[in-house]
């Protein structure tokens, strides 16, 4: 499985700032463990936090069954008590990166709404959104940090891109932050930063 080309990023640009100028804070990283994340931040003074919620949601056990009949349902609650439950801890970073479009449709209003109660007030989270469904050859990528708006793309398996989600699909799920700002990028795929 091949690497992405590396891309820039308005939205990181704006996080990497906010790290520098801002001591001990607490970062959720979304993607698969990447030690050099962890260093990375540890190294700028911030304590880490990562959780791989793609992969977690496709495993089969979180699809139920109704006991009417019917075709299978994503357990959402039950998954966001289980993978979104950080025993009481609060962020003032959160990096979802394009993790949205890779979860169960159903479950991404509950991921927004679960990091909007863990977010600190005035925290920040970065989330990207693809304008288009990416090419089924094109790997899932855990994004790399560096110390420049540019980004390295990392492949990090093959979990299915499910959904494409319009500016008004995601305005929506920002519902309650203070702010956000949209940045759309070269490459079709529109970043935000929302404050809460």
């Amino acid at each position: 499985m091949v690497d992405r080309p590396p891309r820039n990023s308005s939205g990181w640009r704006d996080i990497l700032a906010y790290l520098k100028e801002t001591e001990s804070l607490r970062v959720l990283d979304f993607g698969a463990t990447s030690s050099h994340n962890i260093n990375y931040l540890t190294g700028m003074g911030h304590s880490v936090y990562m959780a791989n919620v793609v992969q977690e949601a496709a495993r089969p056990e979180w699809l139920k069954v109704p006991e009417e009949g019917g075709p299978a349902r994503f357990d959402v609650e039950g998954f966001v008590e289980a993978n979104l439950n950080f025993s009481g801890r609060d962020f003032d970073v959160v990096l979802v990166w394009d993790t949205a479009d890779y979860l169960p449709q159903e479950l991404v209003p509950a991921l927004f709404e679960k990091l909007h109660q863990l977010l600190r007030p005035s925290g920040r989270l970065l989330a990207f959104f693809h304008g288009a469904p990416p090419s089924p050859q094109t790997p899932f990528a855990r994004y790399q940090l560096t110390d420049s708006e540019q980004l390295l793309l990392l492949a990090s398996g093959t979990f299915p891109f499910q959904q494409t989600y319009q500016t008004r699909q995601i305005e929506k799920f920002l519902k309650g932050y203070a702010s956000f700002r949209f940045f759309l990028g070269k490459d079709n795929i529109r970043e935000v930063i929302a404050v809460r």
